[in-house]
Formats: structure tokens, C-alpha cells, sequence
């Protein structure tokens, strides 16, 4: 894979949260940020996706399934095991089954 230098100009505060997520996960701060740039670009990827079916769901449903599903709310297991993912996601990145879980989860959420 061929590499492509890439100078940023970063607030310090963006730039002092690398730092501490680079000795978090104890890898040097440029694969920390190369990490976090592909964990967003495929998050992007897949919400995009994820949002479009969505929305293609949200059509076929009827006035009252809509407000149940307004009014519904999710487990607090469920809310945990989201918030460990996406601090995860943030931190370090999530393997392709975590993301599938995330979304699984979003998605239950969303229509429950």
C-alpha cells in the first residue's frame, strides 16, 4: 500500500485528544489517526446505507407503528453495550462484527 504524506493544521485541544488516545491504545500517533480516519470513513459508509434503509422502512409503516416507535425506548443493557461501542469506535476502532453489532443495535432502537 502506498502511503501519502497528509499535513493538518489541528486545534490543540484535537490535537492533546490524539495524544492521550495514542497512549491509550499505545500506538504511535500517526496509525492513531489513520485508525480513527478509516474507522470514520466506513462508519460513513455504512450509516449512509444503514439511513437510507431506514428511511425505506419508515415509509411502509403505518401512523401508529410511527408513534410507537417515537414513544419506545431501549434496554439499559442495550444503551450500554451502544455506549461501550461507540466509545470504543472513537478510541480504537471497531472490528467489522462490532460495527455490525452497532448498527444491529441502532436499528433495534430505532423500532422498537
Amino acid at each position: 500500500m502506498e502511503l501519502q504524506p497528509v499535513t493538518l493544521h489541528l486545534p490543540d485541544a484535537t490535537y492533546q485528544r490524539l495524544i492521550e488516545l495514542s497512549m491509550q491504545s499505545e500506538r504511535p500517533l500517526t496509525d492513531e489517526m489513520v485508525n480513527l480516519l478509516n474507522s470514520a470513513l466506513a462508519t460513513n459508509e455504512a450509516l449512509t446505507s444503514d439511513i437510507h434503509d431506514q428511511l425505506e422502512h419508515l415509509s411502509l409503516l403505518t401512523d401508529e407503528e410511527l408513534w410507537n416507535a417515537a414513544k419506545s425506548t431501549a434496554s439499559e443493557e442495550d444503551n450500554n453495550l451502544m455506549q461501550a461501542l461507540l466509545e470504543k469506535r472513537q478510541r480504537a476502532g471497531l472490528t467489522s462484527n462490532e460495527l455490525a453489532q452497532l448498527h444491529v443495535l441502532s436499528a433495534h432502537m430505532n423500532y422498537d
